[in-house]
């Protein structure tokens, strides 16, 4: 076998190259982690302090499935998520969250109007599997004994601590949207459609004193709303960016060194 000088020269130049980038991965891999686990960890924080909202959630909505209340889901279904809310003053612009349509209504979009699906987020479940993955990265004591382990693990996990932090900030968020269901916003808006005099349904539905109000002439129920429902929450940050690593490249391809 023949070995050529040049081949050789090239590929002790390009194992050269992949080291040097490597080692700047590395790096910037490390100092990332270091960053970022201070975040991991109070969004580890946050979830365990949403644990109670998520749980009042679900014994919520298991309370409406089981209640008359359900068959306010297929007006919420038709509409789309939003009541329609016939304007008392069209001639004025109203300010965020009412929104005027082509008939001169006004929309609202009921935050909690997902409460009313039967199939529903299991928000509870999302949060233990976040809650889970976050703690399974392994950066709850600053980094320090991840930074031991080989330079594959280290240079991939700035992504994942990128994407486990953004995943419990959307799922913070959409509780909060869950929560909206008890702010006045919604308890005015759900007395409007109540009150709608040209409303093709005749169910009515209101929240008086943390409860929840349904009658239909021939069906009424009363559901409390659970204290913890409303427990302020807070959102958790993300990093600012995803980190950038240094890639081979080779003609049209591109590979982690």
């Amino acid at each position: 076998m023949v070995f050529n000088r040049t081949d050789i020269t090239c590929d002790a130049h390009m194992w050269a190259y992949r080291h040097h980038l490597r080692g700047i991965n590395r790096r910037l891999a490390e100092e990332y982690i270091r960053q970022g686990s201070p975040r991991v960890l109070a969004a580890i924080e946050e979830l365990a302090n949403a644990a109670p909202v998520a749980l009042a959630i679900a014994q919520f909505h298991k309370s409406i499935r089981r209640s008359p209340a359900i068959n306010f889901w297929p007006v919420i279904r038709q509409t789309r998520g939003t009541l329609l809310v016939r304007s008392t003053k069209p001639g004025e612009d109203c300010p965020w969250p009412w929104r005027r349509t082509k008939k001169g209504n006004l929309r609202y979009a009921l935050p909690g109007y997902l409460l009313f699906s039967p199939w529903p987020t299991n928000v509870y479940r999302s949060l233990r599997r976040c809650t889970r993955s976050l703690q399974r990265l392994g950066v709850t004591d600053g980094g320090a004994k991840t930074l031991e382990k080989d330079d594959a693990f280290v240079t991939f996990l700035p992504g994942s601590i990128f994407f486990a932090t953004l995943r419990a900030r959307l799922l913070i968020l959409a509780m909060q949207e869950f929560q909206g269901l008890a702010s006045p916003d919604s308890m005015a808006a759900l007395d409007r459609w109540s009150n709608e005099p040209q409303r093709v349904t005749n169910i009515a539905l209101r929240i008086s004193q943390r409860t929840l109000v349904y009658d239909d002439g021939s069906d009424h129920c009363e559901i409390e709303i659970p204290d913890a429902f409303t427990k302020p929450l807070l959102v958790p940050s993300t990093p600012d960016r995803r980190l950038e690593l240094h890639w081979v490249r080779v003609g049209r391809i591109s590979y982690w060194p």
